[in-house]
C-alpha cells in the first residue's frame, strides 16, 4: 500500500515539476489540490499532519 501512495505521489510530482515550481503559486496550489487526492484513494485524508509533512517533504526535496 504504501508503494502505491508513493507511486501516485511521484506521479503527481512527475506532471507538475520544473524548475521553480515551489514558488508558482498557481502550481503550488495545484500540487496541493492533486495531492490531496492522493490520501483520499487510500482513506487517509483525515491526517493533516500528515498532509502537511508529506507537502513540506515534497517541496523541500523535488
Amino acid at each position: 500500500m504504501v508503494r502505491r501512495i508513493v507511486d501516485d505521489i511521484d506521479a503527481i510530482i512527475r506532471a507538475a515539476r520544473f524548475y521553480g515550481w515551489q514558488a508558482t503559486r498557481a502550481e503550488e496550489r495545484e500540487v496541493k489540490k492533486d495531492l490531496r487526492r492522493t490520501p483520499l484513494e487510500y482513506k487517509l485524508y483525515q491526517d493533516a499532519e500528515l498532509f502537511e509533512r508529506t507537502y513540506g517533504h515534497i517541496r523541500e526535496c523535488y
